[in-house]
């Protein structure tokens, strides 16, 4: 009965400790000292405290490793398609993170693994529709700009103009982004991309996400990825330029020995 009840302390000293890091990115250290203190006071429950501490580290973890597949046909997107990797960005107009991305390690992984062929970079709308209402529509003006060959400049254009996404303004952004008015405004008023954005929700939350800017890494297969890992956040570039190379020195390693990462 005793060691239920320490590990109940335990496991409540834990969770205190999960819910000041996730509050303040800087308690790292206070987070180290509240370790050492259970573990001086709980060492014949220093086990079980160990395992209970990896799984929180192992889900607030900005990169994990997982598994499965995603259909990716039809989504628009930049790079070689037969690149051996792809990255698939779930992200939505309105948030504040997602402009961080695309101002940051976006632009890098656009001009240093996309323009030399090593990667592919594929696009699919997850808008949080209860805190950006403006989301959706935008995340269609894009689509609309993607048939005009102009999915990259609306993108940049959209995100640019974060504060300005009211339906209103989105002819005016269309044509800062180079595309033909007209035809643009009679694809926006079509609504014919508003089921595939609501279909990149389902599957978006089918793979358990919580917000975005999230980030799947995978094998090519076509018009589907088989995933190895899972990114979550506007990370630095360092960050994706490590999991992408890994990856895709993997898949070009297997394709040089005969495999097919195309299948």
């Amino acid at each position: 009965m005793n060691y239920f009840t320490h590990l109940l302390a335990a496991c409540c000293l834990l969770f205190s400790v999960a819910e000041a890091v996730s509050a303040s990115p800087k308690a790292e250290g206070q987070e180290k000292n509240a370790e050492a203190s259970s573990a001086g006071q709980n060492g014949a429950l220093g086990d079980e405290y160990q395992k209970l501490l990896e799984m929180v580290k192992s889900k607030r973890a900005p990169v994990q490793e997982v598994s499965g597949e995603l259909d990716i046909a039809g989504r628009p997107g930049i790079g070689p398609k037969d690149a051996a990797v792809i990255l698939v960005e779930f992200g939505d107009f309105e948030c504040p993170y997602c402009r961080r991305h695309l101002t940051g390690a976006a632009q890098e992984i656009r001009e240093k693994l996309v323009s030399s062929g090593r990667l592919r970079y594929v696009f699919l709308d997850y808008p949080i529709e209860s805190k950006h209402p403006l989301a959706a529509k935008a995340a269609a003006a894009a689509r609309c700009a993607e048939e005009q060959g102009k999915y990259w400049e609306m993108r940049n254009t959209l995100y640019t103009n974060q504060k300005a996404l009211h339906e209103a303004f989105l002819e005016s952004h269309a044509e800062s982004a180079g595309l033909d008015k007209g035809l643009f405004s009679k694809c926006l008023s079509s609504g014919r991309y508003d089921a595939a954005i609501r279909q990149d929700q389902v599957v978006g939350s089918s793979l358990g996400i919580k917000g975005t800017p999230t980030f799947f890494l995978g094998v090519n297969h076509g018009d589907r990825i088989s995933i190895e890992k899972k990114i979550m956040g506007a990370q630095p570039f360092a960050v994706f330029e490590r999991e992408i190379l890994q990856l895709a020195s993997s898949a070009e390693r297997q394709i040089s020995m005969g495999g097919d990462v195309s299948r």
